[in-house]
């Protein structure tokens, strides 16, 4: 009734501004809506150190976006951990969490929903993110001599609290160069998206 008012007198004075407030809100409820329906937070960590001293490795949480100390290595607080391009998650022989990983081939951002089975934890046969040209997130391109991701695979990660995310590596040089890497190695760059409480991207 208020709004309807404010037009109403607005456009006896000026005709141009009752149009101008429409337009105005038009936009707002445009600009709610679509916050209320945007996908998940796609979240980018840049220059993330996996060198680490031997047998030792750098812990990150997805939840919290952070890192976590080395003290906390044998709690949940974590959800991968780093050493070169070994990566380990939380659960199985690597820690007390739910953690577990699933490698697909598809795209990054076509992957919808977390599979809901298919999951592989860290044990003595190997850990579920496998280190090795191929095996995982990246082959090692013999013309250059570099760590490079494989286009088109996403990694679906069981967290240490049971929830998902799907993560894409993007680089492991320092800064993410785009030409054929001539920086310091062992600094990741990925991009992960959180599911929501029914495993949804």
């Amino acid at each position: 009734m208020l709004t309807s008012l404010i037009l109403s007198v607005s456009a006896i004075i000026n005709p141009a501004h009752a149009e101008a407030l429409s337009g105005y809100q038009k936009k707002a409820r445009t600009e709610i809506f679509t916050a209320a329906t945007t996908k998940s937070e796609i979240r980018v960590i840049k220059d993330f150190s996996a060198a680490a001293k031997p047998n030792t490795y750098n812990y990150f949480s997805l939840g919290t976006g952070l890192t976590v100390s080395e003290d906390d290595a044998k709690t949940s607080k974590w959800d991968l951990a780093f050493s070169g391009t070994t990566i380990l998650v939380n659960g199985g022989t690597s820690g007390p969490g739910q953690g577990g990983a699933v490698i697909l081939e598809k795209p990054f951002d076509s992957l919808s929903e977390a599979p809901k089975e298919g999951y592989k934890t860290d044990g003595a046969s190997g850990n579920a993110i496998a280190s090795g040209s191929g095996s995982s997130w990246y082959k090692y391109d013999m013309s250059v001599h570099a760590i490079l991701p494989i286009v088109g695979r996403t990694i679906v990660v069981k967290t240490a609290e049971g929830k998902f995310a799907k993560i894409e590596f993007i680089s492991y040089y320092k800064g993410a160069p785009e030409e054929v890497p001539t920086e310091e190695s062992k600094y990741y760059t990925f991009r992960y998206v959180l599911a929501d409480e029914n495993g949804k991207f």
